[in-house]
């Protein structure tokens, strides 16, 4: 099954990732606060454009309460590294994994751990 590309920022992936550490919604000033904590120099209308767009591709949702808009994440990150993955394997590999670690494996031999964590990894597919 191909997935929509949801192709977001690294400015936009800061912000998502403290709506996903969070755990619920969220306020502007809050994402903000959690930010400038990292030692960062955040706005609030910085983070209230970064929340809009997310908002825009269907990433995130916001609800009012009073005047603050509260955000949060309609994906988990799992979800949403796992439609990342799958875009990049479709459209730089046709969708084939094996294309995908053959490109690795043709730079750069694999050690016999690394050859058998992959097929523990592989067994482990086909068992679920």
């Amino acid at each position: 099954m191909r997935c929509m590309n949801i192709s977001i920022s690294d400015s936009e992936m800061k912000v998502m990732e403290k709506l996903w550490a969070c755990g619920h919604m969220i306020s502007v000033a809050d994402v903000v606060a959690a930010l400038n904590d990292d030692g960062e120099n955040w706005t609030h209308q910085t983070v209230g454009t970064f929340l809009k767009r997310l908002e825009t591709k269907g990433i995130v949702s916001a609800s009012k309460k009073g005047k603050s808009l509260y955000y949060f994440p309609l994906l988990s990150k799992e979800q949403f590294y796992a439609k990342e993955a799958d875009h990049f394997l479709q459209s730089k590999f046709k969708g084939s994994l094996k294309n995908f670690l053959a490109a690795f494996s043709s730079e750069k031999k694999l050690s016999e751990n690394e050859i058998q964590d992959l097929k523990d990894w592989f067994d482990g597919l086909n068992h679920k």
